[in-house]
Formats: C-alpha cells, structure tokens, sequence
C-alpha cells in the first residue's frame, strides 16, 4: 500500500520502443476535450529486483487525465496499482518513462525538492486516515499547511472552512478518537485539499468503512470533481468504480483504460 512506501522513505504526511500512440488513442477516446490537461504519464516503468530477478510492476504505462477528471485504478493486489499512485506521488522513482504534473515533469525534479512538490501539487487520502491523534480536526488540517509556510490567520480560516464545506463544522476541536470513521476520512480528504494541490490520490479510501460511509465519501468525491479537483482513486469496490469518470484496470502492471 502506498502508507507502507511513505512510511519506508519517512515522508510526513502532513507536511520510454515509441508508445505514444496509447496516449494518443486515451485523448482521442476521452470526452470533454475542453478540459485542461492536469497530467500525461508517459510510458512509465518500475523494475524492482528480487535478488537478480527483475519485477516488472509496471510496464510502459500512458495515461491522460484532464481537470476536474474523478478516475479509479483497479486491479488485483500486486497488479500494479500502489505503485502508479507511489510513482505520480514521488514516493518512488521511476525505472522509465515521465509524469508530467501541471507543467512539471515529476521525473526530472532533484530529490531535494521533491518534498516541496508534494507538498504543493499533491494531496493524499489513505485508508487508515493517519490523523495526528492529540491533535483536533482543525489541527491536523492546519498542519498540513504549516510545511508550506501559510500564514497562521490564512492556515486557521481555510481548515475551518474545508472542514464545514465537508459537514464537520460541529467537530472542529474534536480529536480523531471522538470522531467516526467517515468524519476522520473527511478530515483527512480536508487535509489533502488545504494546500490546494493538482491531484489528489486517494489509496483504498473506502476500504475499512461500511456501505454507508463509502457511499457518502464518494459524494464528496464527486462533489469536488464537479468544481474542479482531480482525484485518482485506487479502489477493489465495483460500487465506487462506477461513480468515477473513468476506470483504469491493471493487471500484471500493464494499464488498461475502459
């Protein structure tokens, strides 16, 4: 799971044959022409090795993903699926290929800057919501703005407001333990949106709520894809697979687009 590759590099969490005729056909295929192009993968790889035996977890991927574009990438386990949102996340380095993320080319940035690019342009939503538990709801979400050096009145004023936007105006000084698993996955969905980053990537989001909770964090989701934010959503749920844009499947780390 993607919290397993953050937590081996010891990020925080608030803080190439031509093959481009995939992308092409992706960008022909897809709706909505108007919408700006938000990323392009370009034939992305990872090799990763067990003792001399490579391990292809992903093979010459092309994806196009537009603004405002609410996509799902499903796959069995070990498909491929962590290590897509591990690469666009730069929790990872690519063995091939390029992202290419609201003008930046994640690949080519130094690994120094690297933090400062996550911090920007990506928002993360996992599983297990990995809130800060002394922490209240506005202060895990103001956190996450702290790193990028957002004025304390600024940090204060809009935590406050993606929390009510989200429904949890009555729980801002609750901590994660006084909350349900739906408002801490809220909470967390606000934390990834405060420094209003390009994509969002959300790992399994679902994957320990029941049927009602899932169905009302997909509301967000789509509420929010409605007024322009990209989520990608790695998911095994067929029922959050249809409310999406888009589905992506991957099998043995080869992407198709449905």
């Amino acid at each position: 799971m993607l919290e397993t590759v953050i937590e081996r590099r010891g990020v925080e969490i608030p803080d190439k044959p031509e093959k481009m005729s995939k992308t092409e056909e992706n960008e022909r295929n897809f709706g909505n022409k108007d919408q700006k192009i938000i990323m392009q993968v370009e034939n992305l790889s990872k090799t990763y090795f067990q003792g001399k035996i490579p391990v292809h977890a992903l093979r010459c991927a092309c994806i196009t993903v537009r603004k405002g574009e609410l996509l799902a990438i499903m796959g069995p386990s070990g498909s491929g699926k962590s290590t897509l949102l591990a690469l666009i996340g730069t929790l990872e380095k690519a063995t091939d290929g390029k992202i290419i993320l609201d003008g930046t080319d994640l690949t080519s940035v130094p690994e120094k800057l690297l933090p400062r690019v996550r911090r920007e342009k990506i928002g993360f939503i996992f599983q297990h919501y990995n809130l800060i538990p002394t922490l209240s709801a506005l202060e895990n979400v103001e956190l996450s703005m702290r790193f990028s050096r957002v004025p304390k009145k600024e940090r204060g004023e809009r935590a406050r407001k993606l929390l009510e936007e989200l429904g949890l105006g009555d729980r801002l000084s609750h901590k994660p333990s006084e909350l349900s698993g739906g408002e801490q996955q809220r909470v967390s969905i606000a934390r990834a949106l405060a420094n209003k980053p390009a994509v969002i990537l959300a790992d399994e989001p679902t994957g320990e709520v029941d049927s009602k909770t899932r169905d009302s964090i997909v509301r967000v989701f789509k509420e929010l894809s409605e007024k322009g934010q990209t989520i990608l959503v790695v998911t095994h749920d067929p029922e959050v697979a249809k409310e999406c844009s888009r589905v992506l499947r991957i099998t043995d780390g080869v992407i198709k687009d449905e």
